[in-house]
């Protein structure tokens, strides 16, 4: 803007110095009318750049909220929706020779030793994810449609220290044999009641609160060696199967659904259903 300006100037100047007749000073005018049209054209240019620079921002806004709305509203229906065995809609899951390795599902190399010898589905987990929260009908789902001979094992990740008391949590519950009673709502406490466990002292009191159970004992459970040796060797299955997010499902230390080519969270499901029957075969 600036240099063109200055040409302006320079023009404006130079047709003066040379304008001895009617004739250079109408050059002269024409010269600075076509210099003045092009410093018109430039910052409209700019300004039309700027404008669409913003609406596209704005687009993608826009774009991100739709998709999470999508997902909540996918999610409470999947809530409501009844999943019995709707003959019309679902069929007994089978492996998937279809599936490939590298689009549908990726490799863990080297593949995690179980130590078991049925098969496995690990959900690597934490109760402050909400994608999480909102994905255990999903595993619901899973759990009781695999059949007896294939276990779903779930890890509760740290990925930062906040997430600490959570992952003692589910161990303890585990422990205290009342994992199924307290599973579902200590994810309702967090994510629909928005209650704050800022350390295992609070989920004590909770769970003695909704449970009955007794306080010390749950802390003293909690901040057991047991515990404890549970939580770290969660982190080491994290690291070795290289879990960078959450919720994620690998199947018997080998095999993970690819999410980003997965188009809905019913496909990650049938696609480690099939990996896990194959395991199973």
């Amino acid at each position: 803007m600036k240099k063109l300006i200055l040409l302006l100037a320079v023009t404006m100047i130079w047709g003066c110095s040379q304008a001895n007749d009617s004739d250079s000073e109408a050059a002269v005018e024409q010269q600075a009318k076509q210099t003045t049209e092009a410093v018109k054209q430039e910052t409209q240019d700019k300004i039309k750049k700027e404008v669409e620079e913003v609406v596209a921002e704005q687009s993608e806004k826009a774009k991100e909220q739709a998709k999470e709305v999508a997902e909540q509203v996918s999610d409470e229906l999947t809530d409501g929706h009844d999943h019995s065995h709707d003959e019309a809609q679902e069929s007994a899951p089978s492996a998937n020779t279809d599936y490939q390795a590298g689009i549908h599902y990726n490799v863990i190399t080297p593949a995690w030793d179980t130590g078991r010898d049925d098969v496995v589905v690990y959900e690597f987990f934490s109760y402050m994810c909400t994608h999480c929260n909102s994905f255990q009908p999903y595993m619901k789902r899973l759990e009781s449609d695999l059949p007896e001979n294939i276990k779903v094992q779930r890890v509760p990740v740290v990925f930062y220290p906040q997430w600490r008391p959570h992952a003692q949590a589910f161990y303890t519950f585990e422990a205290m044999n009342m994992l199924d009673q307290a599973h579902g709502p200590f994810f309702a406490a967090i994510h629909q009641h928005k209650k704050q466990f800022r350390n295992i002292e609070d989920v004590a009191d909770w769970a003695a609160a909704s449970f009955n159970v007794d306080k010390d004992k749950f802390l003293s459970t909690a901040k057991s060696f047991m515990v404890d040796g549970q939580i770290r060797k969660g982190m080491q299955m994290m690291q070795a199967m290289n879990i960078t997010s959450t919720p994620t499902l690998v199947v018997n230390g080998k095999y993970t659904p690819n999410s980003q080519q997965m188009r809905s969270r019913d496909d990650i499901i049938k696609v480690t259903e099939a990996l896990a029957l194959q395991e199973a075969e």
